[in-house]
């Protein structure tokens, strides 16, 4: 009995932590609170980085850190203990398949969210280093943002092409770097002392940025450095291009994704205002705009027979319930 309680709280705690299932009224009150805490926890550590506010007001700050350290400590373990319930069965084995869940992204960015806490446990004291720790807990906000997934989607799909496109820059940047120190090292020996001194320059020109701290002077130079700006231009309009095609790419086969799994749930006859929710939630974790998602399937529902749509709005209208036919008399 008492396994069998343990069974169900953690399926239970699936509900929350699952991503990939249906979002129930708790997870997403779960998300919330837990997004709200994240954003309250960044803005004390870049406030407390105000001397005089943190001199006025130092238990506040103490008491945040600790909350919020105790509750991601306390996630991270439940997440790690209900991971063997987690839709798919990737994590299924008790032990091997908690040990793979730990290793994953998230898991990571999980565990990165408590290390300021450990390391003071261990006695590091260097403030510098464990609020920038503290600060990098806004990753935790990248796991219910489905624009960062479709970001991941384009990075993963563009991976070859964003490469070249990265080796060119760094090719350019060496040579053009190589460069400026031949030609202006002896015209100035303390600005273009070295190759890598130089190579600032090549990132300020390539990147078009141009601080002026950097300039050369002789003619060969200002020639390599004109050349330097246009390549840098092209590069960086190279790179933006590659980009947005491919964000583009994204949306429309998710898009196209959405509307096939429409059409499949509408071959199965009238949806329910319940499916049509859940479909409208499911565009949503494909980072379709909720109005869209929402146009598709009123759209869909409404040109197939037998689906009545609302005469002032458009909505789709639930299905009558049926009734059990009713005996003589």
């Amino acid at each position: 009995m008492l396994e069998s309680r343990h069974v169900a709280f953690r399926r239970w705690l699936n509900t929350l932590f699952d991503d990939t299932a249906p979002q129930s009224a708790a997870s997403r009150l779960f998300n919330a609170a837990l997004a709200l805490l994240i954003i309250v926890n960044v803005t004390a550590v870049i406030v407390e980085s105000v001397e005089p506010i943190h001199r006025q007001n130092p238990e506040i700050f103490w008491w945040i850190e600790t909350v919020a350290t105790a509750v991601f400590a306390a996630e991270y373990v439940l997440r790690v203990w209900a991971s063997v319930d987690l839709h798919g069965g990737r994590f299924a084995h008790p032990l091997w398949g908690r040990l793979r869940y730990m290793r994953s992204f998230f898991a990571l960015v999980d565990l990165l969210a408590v290390l300021p806490a450990i390391l003071g446990l261990l006695g590091a004291d260097d403030l510098r280093v464990l609020r920038l720790l503290r600060l990098l807990r806004m990753l935790k906000l990248t796991r219910h943002s489905t624009v960062f997934s479709l970001l991941w989607a384009v990075f993963r799909e563009e991976a070859r092409s964003i490469a070249a496109v990265l080796f060119i820059v760094a090719l350019t940047l060496v040579m053009s770097a190589s460069l400026l120190y031949m030609l202006e090292n002896e015209a100035q020996p303390t600005v273009f002392s070295s190759i890598p001194a130089a190579m600032w320059w090549a990132v300020e020109t390539l990147t078009t940025v141009g601080y002026g701290d950097m300039v050369p002077v002789t003619a060969a130079g200002k020639i390599i450095g004109g050349v330097v700006s246009v390549v840098g231009i092209g590069t960086l309009a190279l790179f933006s291009g590659l980009i947005t095609v491919s964000f583009m790419d994204q949306l429309r086969l998710r898009r196209e994704q959405f509307r096939r799994v429409l059409e499949h749930r509408l071959a199965a006859g009238p949806l329910s205002r319940d499916e049509i929710r859940s479909i409208e939630r499911f565009g949503d974790r494909l980072g379709l705009p909720g109005q869209e998602a929402e146009e598709a399937v009123t759209a869909m529902t409404a040109a197939k027979p037998g689906v009545a749509t609302c005469p002032h709005c458009g909505h789709v209208l639930a299905p009558p319930r049926r009734t059990a036919p009713q005996g003589p008399g």
